[in-house]
């Protein structure tokens, strides 16, 4: 589906992850690969392979980059880790995309690479397996108070998303 941009970075976790495609109004269910519960690799912790959602996230129509970023970092984050913890989420990162940081890639594009994403956020929720965020969003306090917390900041219908497993090659400045 050309709407879901395969990314190695993402946006929001707070956006309300129904994990089904959706194109103008028509839901789409996963496929069923993804629908069923993931086996790991039985390898030690640092070998473990892990799924990655990846949200390419824009800001709500009218807010500022900083009121933007002020929200997802001091409002939203505070109120999800925990939750998070709870139920098994390996790693959330938030990367921000603001146009000051957009103007360092004026200094890395080459005939290759040459493409800008203009994503104001990407954020990354890392898990064992799909149950565990399921799960997450499931629980009474998730409904009652991040459900909606997304529409105050995100622009939902631009958004993306897309999950993929992560393998590391370079960890802590050394190849593994």
């Amino acid at each position: 589906m050309s709407s879901l941009v395969i990314c190695t970075i993402g946006a929001v976790v707070l956006f309300s992850v129904s994990l089904c495609f959706t194109k103008a109004n028509t839901r789409y269910a996963m496929p069923n690969f993804l629908n069923m519960k993931m086996g790991m690799a039985k390898h030690s912790p640092r070998n473990k392979e892990y799924l990655c959602l990846t949200i390419c996230g824009y800001r709500k129509e009218g807010m500022s980059e900083d009121a933007y970023r002020e929200h997802m970092v001091n409002v939203s984050a505070p109120m999800t880790k925990d939750l998070m913890v709870k139920y098994g989420i390996r790693r959330w990162t938030q990367i921000h995309n603001q146009n000051a940081t957009r103007a360092l890639m004026a200094e890395l594009f080459d005939p290759q690479m040459c493409r800008l994403a203009d994503f104001d956020c990407f954020s990354q929720v890392v898990f064992d397996n799909v149950e565990d965020y399921k799960r997450m969003k499931q629980d009474p306090w998730y409904k009652k108070h991040l459900m909606h917390d997304h529409e105050m900041f995100a622009d939902t219908k631009r958004s993306m998303m897309t999950i993929g497993w992560i393998k590391e090659f370079v960890v802590d400045g050394k190849a593994v």
